[in-house]
């Protein structure tokens, strides 16, 4: 990837507070991108005078996953109260809680968030917690997994609704998992428009790119 020089980084900076909701989300696209961790406070400043607009929503969720990547703790409170609002079938949701778990799991593998989440979430939460887990290659201890597994039985009437890239993110997500305890949920999905996913995830490869 190259280095921005610090010119591109000013105008990134100046972008984030124009006029045009365009230049602004391109902006934290790009912060989020390169890592532009010395724009941390100007993002969140800019994130919190965004979320007043609800128009904006897609310029919102940029910000929000720039947040995540880029490591910026200042804003988990205000994840947190997304999250907490708990909007159905919710774009921002999904990735306030994706930015969320970045921010506040110990370590990659850790799952204690994302658990508690796909127990208490809905739809938007949910969607949140497998794509944090298929992004990020997250590998749960065995059993985990197994819970996973039983999460995802118990919660057939919203697994259901998830939207289709999220079959597909959980689906590859298991590519690092042990396949004997994944086995009977791939079965699920072999004969279906997600054949490539499974099958893919049964030679150990990932289905997916991150974001």
């Amino acid at each position: 990837m190259k280095e921005l020089t610090e010119v591109e980084i000013q105008n990134i900076k100046k972008d984030l507070t124009s006029s045009k909701s365009a230049k602004r989300r391109s902006a934290a696209k790009k912060i989020g991108k390169f890592k532009i961790y010395k724009l941390e406070q100007e993002l969140l400043a800019a994130y919190l005078k965004e979320r007043k607009d609800t128009r904006t929503w897609e310029t919102q969720t940029e910000m929000i996953k720039a947040c995540g990547k880029i490591g910026c703790k200042a804003s988990i409170p205000y994840l947190k109260e997304i999250i907490d609002i708990n909007k159905d079938e919710d774009t921002i949701t999904i990735f306030a809680t994706v930015s969320y778990i970045r921010l506040t799991r110990k370590c990659v593998n850790d799952m204690s968030v994302t658990l508690e989440f796909m127990k208490s979430g809905n739809a938007s939460v949910f969607c949140g917690c497998i794509t944090a887990i298929a992004y990020d290659d997250v590998v749960p201890t065995n059993s985990e997994i197994t819970e996973i597994m039983k999460l995802l039985n118990e919660k057939t009437s919203l697994y259901d609704r998830l939207y289709s890239c999220h079959v597909q993110y959980i689906l590859s997500a298991m590519h690092l998992w042990p396949q004997e305890l994944t086995k009977p949920f791939l079965d699920r999905y072999k004969n279906t428009r997600y054949a490539n996913f499974v099958e893919n995830t049964l030679k150990g490869k990932k289905s997916i790119v991150v974001y």
